[in-house]
């Protein structure tokens, strides 16, 4: 059991979703069944304390971005960990490279980028399945293997407008010119998504080695400001094309990291990451070769032969048994509330 002190909290405010129960928090009844994904889940192992003193970890208990200008607020937290020696925990959980910093601070961020290397005060942490509906029993089944390998990709990959284009150029050609003009290594793996998407699709699309299964959106569908059409139908087209798959593409996000991914897995499919200097959760632990394809970011244009060599150096027992391995890693090592035990159990001791 991991005893937290949060101190006081915020009128109005939002907490981290994982403190629900501790808080008293009822459970969510509304529209959107997503957000009720963390009454679902177990965090049983973290109980929060009246005093900082008796507590194993200072916790602050919102998204640290949304508040870290409140310097009250935050000097508060590392005073008291000054005076009773405690360290203090953040969750830095949002869409960003930024690196942070807090005196005797841990934060749980979803991305980082291997060239920089670990960060002694970060955790690699997953990012949370917002739907149970990804975790349901009846959705996970074993795919046969067959002579050729179906690939999906179900998302954004176009740009619809022109002010789409201008703001997707005027991320871009920053970091070529710090690629192109200044001799940046690692300028391009900073790209946003969308680069990546249209490359890796563009390489896959006239394959002959495997069999393509995408459905291209002009619009990304998690958000309700671009959505269109009903998210309900473009939630099951979405999962409906990982299952009816064998690998499923992932590419970075605006961090380098992606919910998909995580999605991939709890459905038992075969993740193709386009590695853009990913670190993943847990590499320690997991052995994620034996059920992810690697392609170097560097050699995009050959997917499709990293995703041949995968597929035919297995059996069919074997492909079910990747796709158990994918499945049951997600539920014992990365689904969010046992990653979180995981890590108090056994990496904040």
């Amino acid at each position: 059991m991991a005893k937290v002190y949060i101190g006081e909290l915020f009128p109005g405010g939002k907490p981290l979703r994982f403190l629900n129960r501790e808080l008293k928090i009822p459970p969510y009844e509304g529209k959107k069944p997503y957000r009720a994904i963390f009454d679902e889940m177990d965090f049983s192992f973290i109980t929060v304390v009246s005093k900082p003193e008796g507590a194993d970890f200072i916790l602050i208990p919102y998204t640290y971005p949304t508040l870290r200008n409140n310097k009250t607020y935050i000097s508060h937290f590392v005073e008291l960990a000054q005076r009773h020696n405690k360290k203090i925990l953040a969750f830095a959980l949002v869409d960003s490279d930024e690196q942070f910093y807090l005196p005797h601070t841990l934060f749980f961020r979803y991305a980082g980028y291997r060239y920089r290397g670990a960060a002694e005060n970060e955790i690699i942490t997953p990012t949370q399945i917002y739907a149970s509906d990804i975790l349901a029993n009846d959705l996970f089944y074993l795919r046969n293997k067959k002579e050729i390998p179906v690939v999906s990709f179900c998302g954004w990959a176009e740009l619809n407008s022109l002010r789409q284009r201008l703001k997707y150029l005027s991320k871009t050609i920053p970091l070529d010119v710090k690629k192109y003009i200044f001799r940046s290594r690692y300028a391009e793996v900073h790209k946003q998504g969308i680069y990546w998407r249209k490359r890796a699709i563009a390489a896959l699309q006239n394959s002959r080695l495997i069999k393509t299964s995408f459905l291209i959106r002009n619009f990304y569908s998690a958000n309700k400001n671009t959505v269109q059409g009903d998210p309900m139908v473009l939630r099951k087209e979405y999962i409906g094309n990982i299952r009816n798959s064998d690998f499923v593409l992932i590419v970075r996000g605006d961090a380098n990291m992606a919910v998909r991914f995580y999605e991939t897995l709890a459905l038992g499919r075969i993740p193709v990451l386009i590695d853009t200097e990913w670190m993943l959760p847990s590499e320690g632990e997991i052995d994620y070769k034996k059920f992810v394809v690697f392609v170097p970011y560097t050699d995009i244009k050959n997917t499709d032969k990293y995703i041949r060599k995968f597929w035919d150096g297995m059996s069919d027992e074997e492909f079910k048994k990747k796709q158990t391995l994918a499945r049951d890693t997600f539920m014992k090592y990365l689904k969010f509330d046992s990653f979180l035990k995981y890590v108090f159990e056994n990496k904040l001791k």
